[in-house]
Parts: structure tokens; C-alpha cells; sequence
């Protein structure tokens, strides 16, 4: 028996990162937005090898770039046990195995992990479920916090550290380049950058709420906003250039994405997105550059779902 979810990519709209929690995280007020770059998870199950203590993943594997842990660290191994501890019986499960294939950017502050972890936890539910959608966001919250927007998707204001989440109204379709360079960045090492520059946070998102309602891409475009921005320069100085370079290329605007050190220029027709991704590869900056659009996915698919 195989079970297959699918789980977008996220950008963050606006990131606004107040001071640090006596937990370590930070208060956020920020917008995420799912694009149309994705990963899938395949739980495989094995009912020759019945599993009755213990985690019943078995292995994990991964198509695609390097460096995603292929062990019990990974998010979503984490997920699988997780919501499996969470059913009412105990009887004995088979035995499961993991492929991931990532079309996500590794360590780009895109949410690939987080995604991988939606996407197991929508398999999980599929088969042995159904757990109710409170006992997916709370597990969903436990592994990570955006694991919850992984799972819901769309377009939505996240608080808290981003685990508490409400819709956001939207227009239209918003069209990106998403420049992934060839090194990622650590999350814990820009947010400790981000504290020792003192920067002053920006926790108000009507101008941006509001643009979006619009559907016009060049007023949301002066409404994109991200405070880790400073750190991922500080740490990554040629992320300035290569956004000034995307800008002059065509884009409305470029910043960094969640806590970097991927790009995405927002861009005001698919042609204009085209011409902006083929001049950052030509520019020798970026190790990729994809198009994609976001909102991603109909009302059906917006968040992880089986495929």
C-alpha cells in the first residue's frame, strides 16, 4: 500500500519579528502565501513486517538536492510517529517507509521541511485516520511553526511564533521568481544576527492586507516587508546585489524569503517573471531561478493534500 501527498512552498509577504520569548522564539507577525513550487511524500507500507513498539518508519529516503536528513531527525519521520501516537488504538501497524521528493529549496527559508511534515501528516490521515483537523494542527504546531501553514495553506497572517493563523482575502494570482543559491542559510544564525542588529521590527500588515485585496501586483509590491532582511545581508552580502540586479531586470521588487538566503521578485506578468529568472541565471549569481505563481493550488489543494 503506498499513500502520496503533495505540500507547497511558502513565502513570507510580510515578516515582522518582535523581541524573543522566554521559549526562545520570537513573537512574529507575518503573511505567508503558498507558491506553486512543491514536494511530495510517499509513505509506503510494509504488512509483512509488522511493527509493535517503537517508531514504525523504517527508512527514509530523498530524491533531490543534497543535505535533507534521511534519519529520525528528519520533520517528516517526526510527523508519521507523531500523529500515529496520537490514535486511539494500540495495535500493531506495518512497517513504513519514506520518499521525499523535493522540489522545494533545501535551507532556502522556504518551508521545504515544514511542507515535508504537512505532506506526511496528510498521509497519515489518510491511512489510519481521520483525526480531527484540531489533532493535525496541534501535532502540526509541536513539529514546527510552519508546519501549521503547510498543512492549511493559501494566503494567511500568522502570530505567535506562526502557529496561529487566519485567512487572508486576496485577488488574482501573483507571479514570482524564486532564486535559490548555492549555499542555504542557517534559520538559528540569522535570527541571532537579526537580534544582535537591534533592528526595529514593522508589526503592522493593513497596507499589505489591503493591497492584496486589490489584486494589483504593484501595490502589494510596495507592502512587501521582511525584518530578517538585515540579517541575511549581513550575513549574505551579494543578496543586495543580486536584488538589484532582478530589479532591473523587470521585477516590481525582490526580498529575502522567510530567513533566506532564497530571493523571490514579485513581477507583474508571467513574461516579465520569465524575463527576470533568465536574467539572474545569465548573471551567474543564483544556482537556479524558477518561476511560480501563489497563491498555489485550487480551494481543494491549497494546503498538503493527497495526491
Amino acid at each position: 500500500m503506498k499513500i502520496t501527498a503533495k505540500a507547497w512552498a511558502k513565502t513570507n509577504l510580510h515578516l515582522g519579528v518582535g523581541e524573543a520569548r522566554e521559549d526562545d522564539f520570537h513573537e512574529l507577525m507575518t503573511v505567508f502565501q503558498t507558491i506553486n513550487l512543491f514536494d511530495t511524500v510517499t509513505l509506503e507500507m510494509n504488512e509483512s513486517d509488522m511493527v509493535t513498539e517503537g517508531s514504525v518508519v523504517k527508512q527514509l529516503s530523498v530524491t533531490g538536492p543534497r543535505g535533507v536528513p534521511e534519519d529520525a531527525s528528519n520533520l517528516a519521520w517526526r510527523a508519521v510517529d507523531a500523529l500515529v501516537a496520537r490514535r486511539a488504538e494500540s495495535t500493531p501497524l506495518p512497517a513504513v517507509t519514506i520518499h521525499i521528493n523535493k522540489g522545494i529549496p533545501v535551507a532556502g527559508g522556504m518551508a521545504g521541511g515544514s511542507a515535508d511534515a504537512a505532506a506526511a501528516l496528510r498521509a497519515v490521515d489518510a491511512w489510519i485516520g481521520p483525526f480531527s483537523e484540531e489533532t493535525l494542527l496541534d501535532v502540526a504546531a509541536a513539529l514546527g511553526s510552519d508546519v501549521p501553514f503547510c498543512l492549511l495553506g493559501g494566503t494567511m497572517r500568522g502570530t505567535g511564533r506562526g502557529e496561529q493563523l487566519v485567512d487572508i482575502l486576496t485577488r488574482g494570482t501573483l507571479h514570482w521568481v524564486v532564486a535559490v543559491m548555492a549555499q542555504g542559510l542557517s534559520t538559528p544564525e540569522v535570527f541571532k544576527k537579526y537580534d544582535e542588529l537591534d533592528v526595529a521590527p514593522h508589526m503592522d500588515i493593513q497596507d499589505l492586507s489591503a493591497a492584496l485585496l486589490t489584486g494589483n501586483p504593484e501595490s502589494v509590491a510596495q507592502h512587501l516587508h521582511n525584518d530578517l532582511a538585515a540579517a541575511a545581508f549581513s550575513l549574505r552580502p551579494e543578496l543586495r546585489h543580486i536584488i538589484r540586479d532582478g530589479i532591473n531586470a523587470g521585477a516590481l521588487t525582490g526580498l529575502v524569503s522567510g530567513s533566506g538566503p532564497t530571493l523571490v521578485f514579485l513581477c507583474a506578468s508571467p513574461e516579465s517573471a520569465t524575463d527576470v529568472a533568465d536574467a539572474l541565471i545569465d548573471a551567474g549569481q543564483v544556482f537556479a531561478a524558477y518561476t511560480a505563481t501563489g497563491p498555489a493550488g485550487s480551494s481543494a489543494e491549497r494546503g498538503a493534500h493527497i495526491i
